[in-house]
């Protein structure tokens, strides 16, 4: 999944960290086109993680819906 940055700001290091392991996260759950409950709730808490939403963070998570929503991923309620 691509990110793309949309703030003005800079991105600290560690955002840039959690950003990196979102997508590596992510990429992985959805690689076998299943979205288990649990590493759904792994993927939330890395997103929105250290009590600030990252808008890129914001964007992936957006797109994982997206692909649920479309039907493109299947996911365990």
């Amino acid at each position: 999944m691509e990110v793309e940055h949309f703030s003005t700001e800079e991105l600290s290091p560690e955002e840039v960290k959690q950003l990196e392991e979102l997508r590596r996260t992510i990429e992985a759950a959805i690689s076998d086109d299943w979205l288990s409950h649990d590493e759904l709730e792994q993927i939330k808490t890395i997103a929105f993680a250290h009590q600030k939403i990252v808008p890129e963070a914001l964007q992936l998570y957006s797109k994982l819906v997206g692909k649920i929503n479309r039907g493109e991923l299947e996911y365990e309620w």
